[in-house]
């Protein structure tokens, strides 16, 4: 397997396993590396970045 192919695969492994990190707190992936989340509060909605375990009970938006 050459070397770029290899980095391209672990590259797609670790995207894959960050949204599935992401999932598992209630966040849905809509691109790489922006996520939905429903808010604490009734009716808010938010579209956030790179989620980590951290955030799991913040309601945050961020925009870049």
């Amino acid at each position: 397997m050459k070397q770029s192919s290899y980095d391209q695969l672990q590259n797609d492994f670790l995207r894959e396993l960050a949204e599935i990190e992401a999932e598992s707190m209630g966040w849905i992936p809509l691109d790489e590396g922006a996520y939905l989340h429903l808010g604490s509060e009734d009716g808010v909605v938010e579209i956030v970045g790179l989620a980590d375990a951290g955030m799991a009970g913040a309601n945050v938006l961020w925009i870049v």
